[in-house]
Parts: C-alpha cells; structure tokens; sequence
C-alpha cells in the first residue's frame, strides 16, 4: 500500500526539480520580435525616402490658408498589415504556449489531460475570469499562485494611462487578423514646425490654427490658419509636417464620439511586447 505512494511523492518531487521548459515560448517571442523589426525597417525606409511633400492654399478670399499633403510614393499599407499581423499572432500565442508549458510541468512526464482547452484567458471581468477558468477549464489544473498572477494581468485589473487595457488590445487585434486585415493608415500630423509670415498685426482677424486629426489621403488638408476677414498676402515660412503610420483599436474612453483610437504601430508594437515579456517573467516565477 506504501508503495504507490512513495512513487507518486517521487515523481511529484521529480517535477519539481524540473525547469520549467519556456523553448516555444521564447521561440515565438523572437517570431514576433523579427516581424516587428522587418516592419520598422521598411517603414523607416520609407520615411527616408521623403514620401510626402507638402503645398500651400489659400481659399478665394483669403480667409483661409491651408497646408496639403501630396503623397509622392504611397506606403504598402497592406503588407505590414500583414507584416505587424504575424508580429500580433506570435505575442498572442506567447502567452497560450506559457500556460501549456506550465500544464505540462505541473503533471510530467505526461501530457495534460485537457491540453485542447488550454490557453491564457484574456478577460474584461472577474466573472467571465472565473467562467474561463472553471467552466472552460483554459488553465487545467494550474496552481493557484500562477493562477493569481495570470488574473493580476487581466485587463480589469491592468488599466493603461493612455490606451485601453494592453491585453483587450492584443486580444481584439488577434480576433480581428482571423477575418479581416488589420486596420493600418497614413494618419494625422503628429509633430509640425509651421512659420506664418504676416507683415502686419493680426490679432484683430481671430486667427485660428486647425489641425487634422484623422487618416490622411493624397491632397487632404493636414492644417490650416483662419481669419475673420481677408487677409491677403499672409505666408508660410515653414512648413515641416510629420506624421505616422497607425492601427486601429478600441478606445480608452467610451464617452467619446468615436468607437474606436488610432494609435501610431510602432510604440503600440513595442507595448504590446513589454507587456507580454513581462507576463511571462512574472507568471513562470511563480511555477
């Protein structure tokens, strides 16, 4: 009777002693980081290039100058789309591959009995948490301390001071690369050094700078000056416009307008991998 006993302490003691095996999981880790670095290169290429120039406008009574951008070689949208996608699925599958390595540490030498539902749970609430985790049984029978860290990183309880929480981010553009392209634009003016020549005092006309906010097409306004009156002969000096390529995701912030952010790709990319980098850190020190 004392024999199985003694082999299942045996084996239990065995599996403790065994490092926990993270080789798929640094694997994809790399996967994603070669996209991200292809597509950074690219686009960076691009810029280079001088892509886009920019033209004066002034309307016909002058009341109204406008700053155009003319695309001269359109960014391949579509294939780092692509690209970025495939950086996406890896990141996601980093943290599936996480879970299944530590269920297979936790019973070894044999495989897990529910290795087919095994994933890590991207969840909006501790209810839907306990419903992925209970009723699908997405952790097998992980241990409660890596059960703790891995709801530590749900998004309910990992707001973000600028974006939507990084894991609904990374859940809702893995979702969305099963169907359709991921969304990517040439988008708004993010940093611009525009000089105004007048010639004369004009505080009394309400000058106002506007500036897009939005994608950006080939001869769309980026930015203008106003006036309540004509004011002819006004000039730019300057006219040095920056802008970005960005993705699409859900807000932060659900009283605006809109149902959905632009984000520029590359710091969303680099966020996205911190968040995930640091997930697996401090979920495996808990095996």
């Amino acid at each position: 009777m004392g024999e199985p006993r003694t082999e299942r302490l045996q084996a239990k003691r065995r599996c403790s002693l065994m490092s926990l095996d993270l080789t798929s999981v640094r694997a994809k880790l790399a996967r994603s980081a070669e996209h991200a670095q292809t597509v950074k290169n690219e686009v960076k290429s691009w810029m280079d290039r001088n892509p886009y120039s920019v033209l004066q406008k002034v309307n016909a009574d002058s009341t109204r100058y406008g700053i155009i951008l003319r695309v001269n070689e359109p960014p391949p949208l579509y294939r780092w789309s692509l690209i970025i996608a495939d950086c996406i699925h890896a990141l996601r599958c980093c943290l599936d591959h996480l879970v299944y390595g530590i269920a297979c540490h936790d019973v070894a030498p044999k495989p897990p009995s529910n290795e087919s539902s095994l994933q890590f749970p991207i969840t909006d609430s501790r209810p839907d948490f306990d419903k992925a985790v209970i009723s699908r049984k997405q952790l097998g029978t992980i241990s409660d301390p890596v059960r703790a860290a891995i709801e530590f990183y749900q998004p309910y309880n990992r707001p973000h001071p600028d974006l939507p929480p990084l894991l609904s981010i990374l859940r809702s553009l893995s979702n969305r690369d099963k169907h359709k392209l991921l969304p990517l634009v040439l988008h708004s003016v993010v940093a611009a050094d525009v000089g105004m020549d007048f010639g004369f005092d004009v505080r009394d006309r309400d000058p106002r700078f506007v500036a897009s906010n939005g994608e950006i097409e080939d001869g769309a306004e980026v930015c203008a000056i106003t006036f309540n009156r004509p004011t002819p002969n006004m000039k730019f000096d300057r006219t040095v416009i920056h802008v970005v390529i960005a993705m699409r995701h859900s807000k932060r912030d659900p009283a605006t307008p809109t149902s959905y952010e632009w984000t520029d790709f590359l710091p969303l990319l680099n966020f996205l991998s911190a968040e995930v980098r640091q997930i697996i850190y401090e979920v495996s020190a808990k095996v």
